[in-house]
């Protein structure tokens, strides 16, 4: 961890504690966009394809991955997305705690969805996060045909 820039994310996460949830999800929009774009797009685009653009199989072989879960709550269109560990370096690295900066997270999921289904339309709701206490990060997601 570099020390000497330590104190500018203290300011930055005491800034964030203060946005209210829509100046968060606009903060982190972009964040999460740039995070995934960084490998993580591709890792899940080759899931996709695995899964031949199928919601259903694309979470069933999420299960298949260390470290992340998934469960299809009802087929085609409501699952659960878990990660056993917050992997944001962030957080990891020492510089920043707060559980809003899961919304990054929750952003980024949704540019991947969005992305690979762009018929869709998605909806990511952050059910538990680690940096809030809870045994893992669990986010509920809802599919639905975009409407033309």
């Amino acid at each position: 961890m570099d020390e000497k820039i330590l104190f500018w994310f203290s300011g930055l996460e005491k800034s964030i504690e203060t946005m209210d949830p829509q100046q968060r999800e606009t903060f982190f929009c972009e964040c999460g966009k740039n995070c995934v774009q960084q490998g993580t797009l591709d890792f899940y685009r080759q899931l996709y394809d695995s899964a031949a653009g199928d919601l259903d199989a694309f979470f069933q072989k999420v299960n298949e991955v260390p470290g992340l879960r998934a469960e299809i709550l009802a087929p085609g269109g409501q699952y659960a997305f878990c990660f056993a560990e917050c992997t944001c370096m962030l957080h990891t690295q020492g510089y920043m705690n707060t559980p809003h900066l899961c919304e990054c997270s929750r952003q980024s999921v949704l540019f991947v969805l969005q992305t690979l289904w762009p018929g869709k339309e998605f909806s990511v709701e952050l059910t538990a996060s680690i940096l809030r206490g809870d045994d893992r990060c669990r986010l509920e997601i809802r599919a639905q045909d975009r409407k033309v």
